[in-house]
């Protein structure tokens, strides 16, 4: 029987990936998908499964010989749960993983990839307590932050090497996809000893090796604001992604970007409230191109309106309430979400 090297990959999909960053990592793990079956080594050892994070841990496929493996469409959803996604993995490994007896060699021990551009939401710090404690370690876990929001202090204690994509943009993701490509089919070569090999592939442009005994210092600043829109006309979702300016000290306009319709099915991870009159820029409605907006004073949820305002009453697309319109100049707060 043919040892099998299992590869796990746990994907960030909260709202701050929305967009470009999401999209780039279904093309890059499509690339990479592409790349490793033309590898015969590869191809006679790795099985990957896909595990999302968001509001929820999901497995979106299970341990699946190589040749096999389809990718599977990636659905944005608000929070982080990293704590979640480590409590799936532990118990995937559990079921997955073929353990060596006295008359079978068992599977290699794992290798699982955490790819995430923000900080945990929920209680990841149990949830590393209850994988750590099953001995010997149940997998090689090397974590990827994207971009500048990343908590390496928290990524440090829970993977044995960190690395850092400098933005999450298409070509850094890309260039990410393509070392992970090299790690795997390495890995792959000689699955004894994957840390030690892993290390020792030259890192593609964009990435950076982090120090785990001195990660960056991690500031808990909200830098993103994610303010969950209904198009008052077709009453499809979207979300308006803000960027706090320390220059300015307002939430700068950034992008408008659909929501799939059961967005809301697993609830929104709710940041503090902020004040309107902080947000500097007007989004276009992706569905009705209004640039306005305006807050339903009974339900609390935004809805686009056109940038004049110019209407006297308005039906609410979300709770169905006719309401009259106030004037711009009252002060009023939104509800933000984190993610």
């Amino acid at each position: 029987m043919i040892r099998r090297l299992p590869v796990y990959l746990l994907l960030d999909c909260s709202e701050s990936m929305a967009g470009d960053p999401l999209n780039s990592v279904e093309i890059g793990f499509h690339k990479m998908l592409s790349a490793l079956k033309r590898n015969p080594y590869a191809l006679e050892t790795v099985h990957i499964s896909i595990i999302s994070f968001a509001a929820k841990a999901k497995v979106l496929a299970p341990l699946t010989e190589l040749s096999k493996v389809n990718p599977p469409p990636l659905t944005l959803r608000p929070g982080t749960s990293l704590g979640a996604a480590l409590d799936l993995l532990r118990e995937s490994i559990q079921n997955d993983v073929i353990k060596t007896t006295s008359t079978v060699k068992g599977d290699y021990r794992p290798l699982a990839f955490i790819l995430t551009d923000g900080y945990p939401t929920d209680d990841w710090e149990s949830a590393l307590n209850r994988l750590t404690a099953v001995k010997p370690a149940p997998a090689h876990i090397y974590a990827i932050g994207c971009g500048s929001e990343v908590n390496f202090e928290t990524l440090s204690q829970i993977a044995d090497v960190c690395l850092q994509v400098d933005a999450v943009t298409g070509e850094s993701l890309a260039n990410l996809f393509v070392w992970l490509t090299a790690s795997i089919q390495s890995a792959s070569v000689s699955p004894e000893a994957p840390l030690s090999l892993l290390k020792n592939i030259p890192l593609e442009k964009n990435l950076t090796l982090i120090d785990k005994e001195r990660p960056p210092k991690y500031t808990d600043q909200k830098n993103y604001l994610f303010l969950h829109v209904t198009c008052r006309k077709t009453r499809q979702h979207f979300m308006s992604r803000y960027r706090y300016s320390p220059q300015s000290q307002f939430y700068v306009a950034e992008a408008a970007i659909p929501l799939p319709d059961d967005f809301f099915q697993e609830g929104s991870m709710k940041a503090p409230a902020v004040d309107a009159g902080l947000l500097a820029g007007l989004l276009e409605c992706p569905y009705c191109h209004d640039q306005g907006w305006g807050k339903c004073g009974f339900c609390g949820h935004l809805f686009c309106l056109p940038s004049d305002h110019f209407l006297p009453e308005i039906t609410c697309p979300f709770c169905q309430t006719t309401l009259k319109m106030r004037p711009d100049d009252e002060p009023f707060s939104v509800d933000g979400s984190v993610g």
